[in-house]
């Protein structure tokens, strides 16, 4: 379930501001406002690695209230005007940009929200504030289904299509942080077609919620070539398979991959309209099957080119529908 796009948020607190600011009064004589600024939101460095896996993040977004009311979701780093002075309670939820997309956005919901119980705003002054978010505890918001971090034996598996494999790489290759030394990595040679990988685990938990479940694929990445992650899933006694995301490169040089971005790949909806499956798996797969994929690669990746991808920090969390 996505919430209202940022627009609509935004534009809200601006249709706001104009017709106070017409008036010349703002609530009890204010006639100019405070702001408060925030740069990023973080997670928390000291996140239980071994619960949680590692605390990357890619929060886009900070979803602000005031005294319990929400004023506006802003993509940082962002300043923004309140319509108050003095103490009053500022709430922030880190905000997603789901499946990449900068028109669906949404609530991180596996993180607990940011409390300032008496931030002190002042007139025609900037407030500055550092959000630093930690998970919800385990079974209590947040619920991990699946993690693979390639520290050991990988749990993704090549299908019988696939021209390769995905192989743990480590050093300048790897995505490395005190807990982490080594990453998953697809290479296909230029007489190589397509990979395609599924994970080993079938998953089932959908099943427990009858109002529906929030689920959400995080994935940080690496590639020289776009790939698509999707999900498989046995309904009617038929193995069935559909393309969610098509992730694009975050390396046009054709060389070695250097940048790792993160996405969010909301797999809920899928879940809860096909509840009757016996299971889903995870999919991925650099098939490419329609026109404008294939334009895609023919300008950007001749045949004769290696291409890249890096996989690490795989999660897959869930949480009842009804509790957001």
């Amino acid at each position: 379930m996505i919430r209202k796009s940022t627009l609509f948020a935004v534009v809200g607190v601006v249709l706001f501001m104009l017709g106070a600011l017409s008036c010349r009064k703002f609530e009890g004589g204010q006639t100019v406002p405070s702001y408060i600024h925030i740069d990023s939101i973080t997670v928390d460095p000291n996140t239980d690695y071994y619960a949680f896996g590692a605390p990357t993040s890619k929060l886009t977004d900070a979803w602000v209230y005031v005294d319990d009311q929400l004023i506006g979701a802003f993509e940082l780093p962002a300043t923004f005007p309140v319509l108050k002075k003095g103490a009053h309670k500022v709430i922030v939820y880190g905000g997603i940009k789901v499946d990449g997309r900068s028109d669906a956005r949404d609530r991180y919901p596996f993180y607990q929200r940011r409390v300032y119980e008496s931030l002190n705003l002042v007139e025609d002054s900037i407030v500055t504030i550092q959000p630093v978010l930690s998970y919800y505890p385990i079974g209590d918001g947040t619920n991990l289904a699946w993690t693979e971090d390639f520290e050991n034996t990988s749990s993704l598996l090549p299908e019988p299509e696939s021209d390769a494999n995905i192989v743990r790489v480590t050093g300048s290759e790897a995505w490395l942080s005190a807990n982490s030394f080594f990453s998953g990595k697809v290479e296909l040679p230029p007489d190589s077609l397509d990979f395609v990988l599924a994970t080993a685990d079938e998953f089932d938990f959908y099943k427990d919620f009858s109002s529906g479940v929030y689920c959400l694929l995080e994935m940080d990445y690496c590639c020289n070539d776009t790939f698509c992650v999707g999900v498989q899933y046995y309904e009617s006694y038929q193995l069935k398979t559909l393309k969610l995301v098509k992730v694009t490169p975050t390396d046009k040089t054709h060389d070695k991959p250097e940048r790792w971005n993160k996405i969010y790949i909301n797999i809920g909806p899928l879940m809860n309209d096909y509840h009757s499956a016996s299971y889903f798996k995870l999919y991925f797969t650099s098939d490419l099957t329609t026109q404008e994929d294939l334009d895609y690669n023919v300008v950007y990746h001749p045949i004769n080119e290696r291409r890249y991808y890096y996989l690490d920090n795989l999660k897959l969390l869930y949480r009842d529908l009804q509790d957001l």
